[in-house]
């Protein structure tokens, strides 16, 4: 079976009202349409692929402003606007099912039962999940977040990746920590980026520019005693 690959950026308790998340969240959808093609149409998510395709997004604020409110229930707002829950949107490229990517963002939370997240699925099948897969992309998709939503944490992980490591999403083929408690004793196979976007970057050092190798996996293994 296929392995399955998504980019996702997690961080703790922020509140914020929707007007806040608005100005971000065009940018996260504007910057990824122009990285690469595969976000170049953004869709709703509907009740089959014919429904989704009449509802292509516009990515301007009265839009995704709508979008958000759509998933707002009655009762979830406290008197001031903000939301424990946070608020959520959710976006499909419109590839065929194997072929296509899916945005979502869940924002604005400020739970301890919760967390903010960007999550971005890489396609399983076609030309762009090879493209996707490229360190050099992956790089320019977590910068782009990063300087956005300011995570906690972020990673490119996979199915195979998680059930490998035994993890959840704390460690991934590529991994962005916005705070270091120790410093991993990783081999050369894995590169480190120290001050990276005031952070730290950790990503295995390929030889085909890819940001994974399923090969060099047990590299990753100082990083899930450090992080997990």
């Amino acid at each position: 079976m296929t392995d399955t690959f998504y980019i996702g950026a997690y961080w703790y308790q922020r509140k914020q009202l929707l007007d806040e998340i608005i100005e971000p969240s065009i940018a996260t959808l504007k910057g990824l349409q122009e990285f690469d093609d595969q976000f170049g149409n953004l869709y709703e998510l509907g009740r089959s692929r014919k429904h989704a395709l009449e509802r292509k997004i516009s990515i301007t604020p009265e839009y995704i402003r709508k979008l958000y409110l759509k998933n707002v229930k009655k009762n979830d707002l406290d008197v001031s606007g903000y939301n424990t829950i946070g608020f959520r949107l959710s976006a499909w490229t419109g590839h065929q099912d194997y072929e296509s990517s899916k945005i979502s963002l869940n924002v604005g939370i400020n739970s301890e039962k919760f967390v903010n997240r960007c999550l971005i699925s890489i396609p399983s099948e076609g030309i762009a999940r090879g493209r996707l897969l490229q360190i050099k992309k992956v790089k320019q998709i977590f910068d782009l977040i990063i300087e956005i939503w300011n995570p906690d944490y972020a990673v490119l992980t996979s199915r195979d990746l998680l059930e490998a490591l035994d993890i959840m999403n704390e460690v991934g083929w590529v991994t962005y920590v916005k705070k270091l408690w120790r410093k991993p004793k990783i081999s050369t196979k894995v590169l480190h980026e120290h001050d990276y976007l005031g952070g730290h970057l950790f990503y295995l050092n390929t030889t085909d520019d890819q940001a994974y190798d399923y090969s060099l996996i047990n590299e990753l293994l100082p990083l899930k005693n450090v992080l997990s």
